[in-house]
């Protein structure tokens, strides 16, 4: 149920599991209310950007206290957590215009505020510091101070378009950057420069994370559909690729350019021909699409060709045919076209993305595909406790083929008995920010069109719907013991969360609805 005095725009929509649940869900503590043993309500809604859509959302970890947001129009917030309707802590307007190589033209107007020129894309704050925050937009990443915001610390221009960022959990102040040239960037934030290049991507990386606190490896997904392992210390090369299908028994050897297992596809002088090594070139393409829909003018096209066609070659078939009044209704197979569009709707469209597979590696210069065409977000979970028995060497996923998928980090192989499961996340290959808690909460919080959705990691169950932004979810954060979660979309509102297990203690939580 929800507290919120409007209903009708704010409404917890459950599947059958929130309510009173006959599983003893204690141990969970505040996560209990997302599998049904609890309440969870909305608390707080807030426009802390105006009417600018927000992008990204950021909360740092030493004591749960602030909040960065990151704009559509490339300004920052700063924000108290418990005071998320009282003034700003600081704004950061977005600039005017990016001055590239440090100097700026005299007929380019100056910027006018410390922000970021376009889409803030990457916002994160170090590991156990509540002071120092790194913010990715444009060719720019920024070092902030929250303790002095009025301007940022440090501009570092990159050369190359900024689609994410992620800091380091050690000691070492270390930002992982993923650049538009198909490179990862490694900053150190002490210095206040790039150390290292990653090469591997043969698209644009999107989305970038690194492991757990003890884990030294960094982890990022690109448009190629790839999703690799890095150790920044062992060199620009990646670790490996994730394969989906590492787990599944009995697979045919891979396939070299040297094997000769199918002499009839050589020549005389023993070399491939050229209509195998086209194959071998498509094949060897990692510009995979999640999937491709016939539509009416796809269908229509070989008709109206063919019909121009006749017209052409003969005058007095043309000239009849505009005549001819039954005739002159041909040129409607635009209107057909355009009907059918309108008619099919978004849901049908994304359907069938949840019935294909990644593609399968044939030779052994191929790179395996963690997802059927971009990979759009990767997130190390939370963990509950910091004396957890055991390494948590758990990854997650996500996809515009509409999958969250679990993986080992530390072999790149899928993990469980349900390593996927389908999600309706946006098709757009761009940035999304997931969110997720590590066991034994086990829960993973997706942005689906305008609600935010709770899933659990190792059945897949859909477990509850939060829907109460207007337009589309761009972001969503979790704070440690999944209490509080916080959501934020192109309605420009952040919004607050709050779960409390049954036999907790209620108290008197203020909504606010702007």
């Amino acid at each position: 149920g929800s507290s919120c005095a409007y209903p009708c725009r704010c409404s917890l929509i459950s599947c059958g599991v929130v309510g009173m649940s006959t599983v003893d869900n204690s141990h969970l503590g505040a996560g209990a209310a997302w599998r049904g043993d609890g309440q969870v309500s909305l608390t707080v809604s807030c426009r802390p950007h105006g009417g600018a859509a927000i992008t990204k959302v950021a909360v740092e970890s030493r004591r749960q206290r602030l909040i960065a947001t990151g704009a559509e129009d490339g300004g920052l917030r700063l924000l108290e957590l418990r005071s998320l309707l009282g003034k700003p802590r600081a704004v950061m307007d977005p600039c005017a215009q990016e001055e590239v190589g440090g100097s700026s033209s005299s007929s380019v107007p100056k910027p006018n505020g410390s922000g970021h020129a376009g889409r803030v894309q990457a916002l994160a704050w170090l590991p156990d510091d509540d002071r120092l925050l790194v913010s990715g937009g444009g060719s720019l990443l920024k070092i902030w101070d929250a303790s002095a915001p009025e301007k940022p610390v440090l501009d570092l221009h990159l050369h190359s378009m900024v689609h994410g960022a992620a800091v380091t959990n050690s000691s070492v102040q270390l930002a992982a950057v993923a650049l538009e040239d198909c490179t990862l960037r490694v900053v150190d934030l002490r210095i206040g420069r790039a150390v290292n290049t990653m090469q591997g991507h043969t698209r644009t990386p999107i989305c970038v994370a690194w492991g757990g606190s003890m884990d030294k490896k960094l982890f990022s997904g690109g448009r190629d559909g790839t999703l690799r392992a890095w150790d920044p210390r062992m060199g620009a090369r990646s670790l490996w690729c994730f394969d989906p299908y590492a787990h599944e028994k009995g697979q045919p050897a891979l396939k070299t350019f040297d094997d000769e297992s199918e002499p009839t596809q050589r020549n005389a002088f023993g070399k491939r021909t050229r209509e195998e090594l086209e194959s071998l070139m498509a094949l060897g393409s990692n510009n995979v699409q999640p999937f491709r829909l016939r539509t009416a003018r796809s269908v229509f096209r070989s008709a109206t060709s063919n019909c121009s066609a006749k017209a052409g070659n003969t005058s007095t078939g043309a000239s009849k045919m505009v005549s001819d009044p039954v005739s002159s209704e041909m040129p409607c197979l635009a209107e057909i076209s355009k009907a059918f569009r309108e008619e099919s709707s978004a849901e049908q469209l994304e359907r069938p993305r949840h019935f294909l597979d990644p593609p399968r590696r044939q030779y052994q210069h191929e790179a395996s595909s963690a997802h059927r065409g971009a990979v759009t977000a990767v997130v190390a979970p939370l963990r509950s406790s910091l004396d957890a028995k055991g390494p948590y060497n758990v990854l997650l996923s996500c996809g515009v083929d509409g999958k969250i998928r679990k993986w080992d980090a530390e072999r790149g192989v899928p993990l469980g008995k349900r390593s996927a499961f389908d999600v309706e996340s946006s098709m757009l290959e761009r940035s999304l920010q997931i969110a997720a808690h590590g066991s034994p909460q086990d829960l993973c919080f997706v942005p689906e069109k305008s609600a935010v959705t709770a899933y659990c990691t190792r059945s897949g169950e859909l477990l509850c719907r939060l829907e109460a932004h207007t337009s589309m979810v761009h972001c969503v954060e979790v704070l440690p013991g999944c209490s509080q979660v916080l959501s934020a979309g192109a309605d420009g509102r952040l919004i607050s969360w709050k779960a409390r297990p049954n036999g907790g203690v209620q108290s008197a939580d203020v909504v606010a609805l702007d």
